[in-house]
């Protein structure tokens, strides 16, 4: 049976934007933590995959400047996210699945408006676009149990593709199948966590991946 519903994790999975985002926190991280850039750039890595506002609060837990920093650095996004586009290559899969009647949803920790901005701008069609509210509504149990609601499927049927090893931990915690991508972080990064877990280089294995591991061939 092929999976009914694929969830597409945005920065570092669809859009080559990880680069531009690790170097603009890191310059804020060494600015107001005093933490060395190179040591900012690797702190932030190992956490994305969260809103930046979590991540921080989980680097510098009770800090002050958090908020602020958080601030500063969506602010910036805001003005770079329309020279962001989604990848050829995640548009070339993302058509090939929709045209195999699989849904197909984007579920990122950036902002709501943010996400809406780069996918709608990257004229690729997808089912549903989520980010995240600034509150409780986020990437993780909270989007897979909208979707459930939404699309009336059950999370069983559901594939989370992404490239951090928190995509997978979020997709563990919410009884989802994961597929990583291996990009910022290494193959072994992912099967240290879940020795099972289906890792692709390319996200054009993705659709061979995901049949295979259905029984759908």
């Amino acid at each position: 049976m092929k999976p009914a519903l694929v969830l597409f994790d945005l920065d570092g999975t669809i859009v080559d934007s990880m680069g531009v985002y690790a170097k603009k926190a890191a310059e804020l991280i060494s600015e107001h933590y005093g933490v060395p850039q190179e040591i900012s750039e690797e702190m932030y890595l190992k956490t994305s995959g969260l809103p930046f506002l979590k991540q921080l609060e989980i680097l510098f837990p009770a800090n002050e400047r958090n908020e602020l920093v958080a601030r500063s650095f969506e602010e910036w996004k805001g003005k770079i996210v329309k020279r962001l586009k989604v990848d050829g290559e995640a548009v070339y899969v993302i058509k090939s699945l929709r045209e195999r009647g699989v849904l197909t949803a984007v579920s990122s920790n950036n902002l709501q408006e943010y996400v809406e901005r780069i996918v709608r701008g990257s004229g690729v069609e997808v089912d549903y676009v989520l980010g995240w509210d600034g509150g409780t509504f986020m990437k993780g149990e909270p989007h897979v149990k909208y979707l459930e609601r939404v699309s009336g499927l059950s999370r069983k049927d559901f594939v989370m593709v992404g490239d951090s090893p928190n995509d997978l931990k979020l997709a563990k915690s919410s009884g989802v199948e994961f597929i990583a991508l291996e990009r910022s972080f290494s193959r072994n990064d992912f099967l240290s966590i879940d020795p099972s877990v289906k890792v692709i280089k390319s996200l054009r294995e993705l659709p061979q991946t995901i049949y295979g591991i259905r029984g759908d061939r």
